[in-house]
């Protein structure tokens, strides 16, 4: 239940908070707390690392959220 809660405001602080000061810091943090909540919802593993690490298809929402995060603060800081 809270893995999906926090992919829930993973992707409307990605959808809709694209003009607020803010956005990117929330945005990153989400994206951390959802690579650290996504064990239910992890799927396939994609990359294998280790034998008992890998890149699931669940950690690549959190990454392409932290990549946005990333963005978004740098583009505001450019500004």
């Amino acid at each position: 239940m809270i893995a999906g809660l926090v992919l829930v405001a993973l992707i409307l602080l990605a959808g809709l908070a694209r003009d607020r000061p803010w956005s990117g810091w929330a945005l990153g943090a989400v994206a951390v707390l959802w690579l650290v909540v996504n064990g239910p919802m992890e799927g396939p593993v994609l990359l294998t690392v280790t034998t008992t690490h890998g890149l699931t298809a669940g950690d690549l929402a959190g990454l392409a959220g932290l990549g946005l995060a990333g963005w978004r603060l740098w583009g505001r800081r450019r500004r």
